[in-house]
C-alpha cells in the first residue's frame, strides 16, 4: 500500500512540475534587486537539491525557506553554513530552532553576506577614501506550530540590514508560510516572503511566493521538492527541483538538482548519531562552488531507540538483545509500534500498544510465530503516534543474529 502511494505520488509531483515549468528554459532571475543576498541557497543540503525546499521544510533551514516547516520537527536543532563565493565574499548562516510543549515551535537565523576588496573610485577614476566593503545581513525570529493535524503555519519577523561603502541602514519585515500534508507521502508548501518588504536606504525588498510540491516516497528513503515562484519585482516565473536518495540506512546520503536558469547543483551528507555534515558543489556563472555545512540535534521530543548488544546469537551467551525506547511527543502519544525487519524488508516482529512505549523491549530472536528468525541483519524502528494523528518516526537500529558461531561475553567462541 505505501509503495502503491509512493508511486502515485511520484506520478503527482510530476504532473504538477510539468505544469508549472512547460519548458526547461533559463530563467530572468532577479540579480540586481534589493535584498537580492536573501535569494541565496541556505544550508548545503538544500543547495544540493537545487535550492528546493519550500515544499519539505524539515530541518532547521525551515527557518528561510518555509517557517511553518518548524512546526513538523521534534528535536532542539543548531545549523551552520559557511560560503567562500568568489574573490573576497563571503557567504554564512546561523541558526536554532526548538519546540516548545503546549505553545508550538520557534527559531533564530543570522544571515550574512561580506564582500570587501572593492576598488573605490570617483567618476575621474581617483582613489575615494572610503569603505571599501559590502556587508548586508538578516536576523529572523521564526514561530511555528500545528493548527490542525494535516496544516501547519509559521511566520518570520525579520530585521535587515546593510552598509554599502559606509552607507548603512536597517529595515524590518515578515514573511509568512504554510505547509499542508495530506498523506505521509506528499506535502504542500507555501511561503510568501516579504508579505510586509522592509525599506533599507531606500530602497523597498520586493515580496515573492513560492509553491512547493514535496514527496517522501519509499519509507522516506527518497525525497523530492519541486518550488515554483514568483517575485512581485520580476515577470518572470522561477522554478527549482532537487532530490535526496537515502544510499545507507539514514546515514549517507547523494543529492541532485537544477533551476530554471539550467544551474546544476549535486551534493552528498552524512548522518551520524546527532551530528550531520552535508556538501554540495554548484556550477556559478562565476565557475564551481563549494558549499559546505553542519548541524546538531539534541533534546526536544526525541523518539530513539539504541540496541545492545547489536550483535546476540540465541544459542551462545547473549541470546537476547535490549532495544532502550526514547520517546517524548509535544502532544500526547496515543499509540505506539515497534518493527524488526528482515533483509528483505519484511516485518518478522511487530509490538505495538497504547499511551507511552515502554523504556525497553527485549527481543530473542524470534519472530511473531514464535519461530527462530535466520542469522543475518536486522532493522528496527519505532513509530509513534500522536493524540493529533501525527506519526513520529525513530532513528533505524540495525542488529545482527549469528547464532551460527555463539558470541560469548567478550565477543570470543562460547558454547554451551
Amino acid at each position: 500500500m505505501k509503495s502503491t502511494r509512493s508511486i502515485l505520488t511520484v506520478a503527482t509531483f510530476l504532473l504538477a512540475l510539468g505544469l508549472f515549468t512547460p519548458a526547461l528554459e533559463a530563467g530572468t532571475g532577479d540579480h540586481g534587486l534589493p535584498g537580492e543576498f536573501l535569494s541565496y541557497d541556505v544550508g548545503a543540503r538544500a543547495a544540493g537539491m537545487g535550492g528546493a525546499m519550500a515544499g519539505l521544510a524539515d530541518d532547521v533551514t525551515a527557518i528561510f525557506y518555509n517557517p511553518a516547516g518548524l512546526a513538523t520537527q521534534n528535536p532542539i536543532q543548531i545549523g551552520l553554513q559557511h560560503v567562500i563565493l568568489f574573490e573576497e565574499t563571503m557567504f554564512d548562516f546561523l541558526g536554532f530552532s526548538m519546540p516548545i510543549e503546549s505553545f508550538g515551535s520557534v527559531g533564530v537565523g543570522l544571515v550574512l553576506l561580506n564582500s570587501g576588496g572593492f576598488d573605490v573610485r570617483d567618476i575621474d577614476y581617483n582613489p575615494i577614501s572610503i569603505s571599501n566593503s559590502v556587508n548586508q545581513g538578516a536576523f529572523l525570529l521564526s514561530y511555528a506550530r500545528d493548527v490542525m493535524t494535516t496544516v501547519a503555519v509559521g511566520a518570520n519577523v525579520k530585521v535587515v540590514y546593510e552598509d554599502i561603502f559606509g552607507h548603512s541602514g536597517a529595515g524590518v519585515g515578515i514573511d509568512v508560510g504554510g505547509l499542508y500534508m495530506p498523506i505521509p507521502e506528499f506535502q504542500v508548501g507555501v511561503f510568501i516572503n516579504n508579505a510586509l518588504a522592509p525599506e533599507v536606504l531606500g530602497d523597498t525588498y520586493f515580496g515573492g511566493a513560492t509553491l512547493g510540491l514535496a514527496g517522501k516516497l519509499f519509507g522516506e528513503a527518497v525525497l523530492v521538492d519541486a518550488d515554483v515562484s514568483k517575485s512581485f519585482g520580476n515577470q518572470g516565473i522561477k522554478w527549482k527541483a532537487g532530490a535526496q536518495v537515502d544510499v545507507y540506512e539514514g546515514m549517507a546520503f547523494v543529492r541532485g538538482g537544477v533551476d530554471d536558469e539550467l544551474r546544476v547543483t549535486a551534493g552528498a551528507g552524512a548522518k551520524y548519531m546527532n551530528i550531520t555534515l552535508d556538501y554540495a558543489a554548484s556550477i556559478e556563472a562565476l565557475g564551481l562552488a563549494h558549499k559546505i555545512s553542519a548541524g546538531y540535534s539534541f533534546g526536544g521530543y526525541e523518539v530513539k531507540l539504541v540496541a545492545a548488544p547489536k550483535i546476540f546469537s540465541p544459542v551462545g551467551i547473549r541470546k537476547n538483545t535490549t532495544l532502550a525506547i526514547t520517546a517524548a511527543s509535544k502532544y500526547r502519544i496515543d499509540t505506539w509500534e515497534l518493527n524488526i525487519k528482515d533483509q528483505n524488508g519484511d516485518i518478522i516482529r511487530s509490538y505495538s500498544g497504547e499511551d507511552n512505549p515502554p523504556n525497553q523491549i527485549i527481543w530473542d530472536g524470534k519472530d511473531d510465530r514464535g519461530l527462530p528468525a535466520p542469522d543475518g541483519n536486522f532493522l528496527v524502528q519505532l513509530l509513534i503516534t500522536d493524540a493529533n494523528g501525527k506519526v513520529t518516526k525513530s532513528n533505524i537500529e540495525s542488529v545482527k543474529i549469528q547464532s551460527a558461531v555463539p558470541l560469548g561475553e567478550e565477543g570470543g567462541l562460547e558454547f554451551e
